[in-house]
């Protein structure tokens, strides 16, 4: 990234030039509309070459002043959105495929010496895609509406920075199997070690992340490293990563990810040196042959615990935590194709009896349980509301149970139910909907927000709850009711909106038929799995 270094220079349309010393040197950023922004900053080495599955190298220091201006490239993956449906079109990120990608952005309403609370924000898609940029992640709006510093990141991803390679028996490559979610534990360590400069305090620092992101939050939960570097965190639809899997169930991936790449154990250096395309190519035949393996593990040596069993919780026990949903997820996995949102009864009961391996009299009755909270739901919204709850909405309800159960710090549990008013408002509230809300740039987003003035109304209510969180632990503001904390026997729930209401055990009868019926899919093995 030498190319971004330039030595006393000063450019043409920059509203103002603003300079900060931190540990590595100096860097230089912009004051816009009120934030100062600092872009592609890194915070490890480049992981190529004989970095590559490694635990993150420090960075070398520089001489000069370095340009902080443009958003760093993205962890090498295979695709670049969302997806195709114009809906989604919004989410739209640019920025390059490299291996020196571990990179951050910091937005702060002044470079001083306020210390205001730091919000660190972890990207979605899963563990395999995904990054920290684009319009709609920009954090200049919720800096200045909170008055905290915000910090978004790339690191590795898929076979970068999940390889498990523990069973294979190179000692080396013992870091690769979380390869990655060691660069969220070095980017935390630099927000520790350099945040003040910018104005943040770093005894005040709050992850929030959405879906993958969320996960990944989960997971830090459990790492004995990450412990003290943040103090409260925020999981936005993250549900995959409510529990961590043994290493062990990520060997077949693996083996067929070697045996795509032709290397035997003993020759494992031979990865380092492989072409980043070749690396993607084979994961992809190794994910077509076999179930999904990059992904974090408890490997004993960094994630010793999923985080919600008694050492994970152990772990995190004086960290509050605020967790939550969208009220339709599931409109998301039905964007490519909007035939799926005008489906028949018996349409609806087939998919049932085909992904939850029921009979008919069964099917009948989840499709009657589901029209005891909301009896004028379409089959397609019946559907999507099993598949939010079963995929979503139930897996971070466990959590919080567990969270709550634990009893040493508090659970809040939220549901953003504004619907999108695009397209007839067929889409409802899908998965990732949110983000745009959280970062006060619905106006980056009208593909799927539209242009009416309410989205504001919700995003203001969602920033100001965030805020709170991030300065007190306890999300409770002047634009709400009064939020209580989650606990298995009220199930207190913030519903997000225009207006915001506090409800106990939102959505009952769904939350029982659903867990029922969860319940008896994984004992027969049956439930499918959509990715993040």
């Amino acid at each position: 990234m030498t190319d971004q270094i330039f030595l006393g220079s000063r450019h043409a349309g920059l509203d103002e030039e603003v300079i900060v010393e931190m540990e590595n040197g100096k860097l230089r950023g912009v004051r816009k509309n009120g934030a100062s922004c600092f872009k592609g900053i890194p915070y490890a080495a480049a992981t190529g070459g004989t970095n590559r599955f490694m635990a993150p190298q420090p960075v070398e220091n520089w001489a000069g002043i370095r340009d902080a201006l443009k958003l760093g490239n993205r962890c090498c993956q295979e695709r670049e959105t969302f997806g195709d449906a114009p809906i989604l079109s919004w989410y739209g990120q640019t920025e390059p495929f490299g291996e020196d990608c571990c990179v951050l952005n910091v937005f702060t309403p002044g470079v001083d010496a306020a210390r205001r609370p730091v919000m660190v924000y972890i990207h979605g898609g899963g563990y395999f895609t995904g990054g920290g940029g684009g319009a709609v992640l920009d954090g200049s709006n919720l800096a200045k509406f909170g008055d905290v510093v915000v910090v978004t990141l790339n690191h590795r991803l898929n076979a970068f920075g999940y390889t498990n390679l523990n069973h294979i028996g190179e000692e080396r490559f013992g870091d690769a199997a979380n390869a990655g979610h060691l660069d969220l534990i070095a980017a935390l360590k630099w927000v520790s070690r350099n945040i003040a400069a910018f104005g943040g305090d770093p005894g005040s620092v709050t992850l929030f992340g959405q879906s993958g992101g969320g996960s990944k939050i989960m997971v830090l939960m459990g790492m004995p490293a990450a412990k003290g570097l943040f103090h409260r965190a925020i999981n936005m639809s993250g549900s995959t990563g409510t529990t961590v899997a043994p290493a062990a169930t990520t060997e077949p991936y693996v083996n067929e990810l070697l045996k795509q790449l032709g290397i035997e154990k003993g020759h494992l250096g031979t990865l380092q040196k492989l072409p980043a395309d070749t690396l993607i190519n084979a994961r992809l035949a190794a994910v077509a042959a076999k179930r999904e393996g990059a992904r974090p593990v408890i490997d004993g040596r960094h994630v010793v615990a999923s985080p919600m069993s008694p050492q994970g919780l152990a772990l995190h026990a004086s960290v509050p935590l605020l967790i939550g949903t969208t009220r339709t997820e599931a409109t998301f996995y039905f964007a490519s194709d909007p035939r799926n949102l005008r489906l028949t009864e018996n349409q609806v009961k087939a998919r049932i009896k085909a992904q939850f391996g029921v009979d008919d009299a069964k099917a009948d009755d989840i499709m009657a349980a589901y029209r005891v909270d909301e009896p004028q739901r379409t089959p397609s919204e019946l559907l999507v509301a099993l598949i939010t709850d079963t995929l979503f909405r139930i897996p971070m309800m466990h959590a919080a149970d567990a969270k709550a159960d634990a009893n040493e710090a508090p659970v809040y549990m939220y549901n953003f139910v504004w619907k999108a008013p695009v397209d007839g408002g067929i889409w409802g509230s899908p998965h990732t909907i949110d983000i745009p809300f959280a970062f006060g740039n619905t106006d980056k987003a009208t593909s799927l927000l539209g242009t009416g003035d309410d989205h504001r109304e919700v995003s203001r209510n969602l920033m100001a709850a965030f805020v709170a969180f991030a300065k007190s632990g306890n999300p409770n503001n002047a634009h709400m009711p009064e939020w209580k904390p989650y606990n298995g026997l009220t199930r207190a729930t913030m519903t997000v909106d225009v207006k915001c209401q506090a409800v106990n055990d939102f959505h009952g009868g769904d939350r029982i038929a659903g867990s029922q019926l969860r319940l008896e899919a994984y004992n027969r093995a049956a439930l499918l799995t959509y990715s993040e």
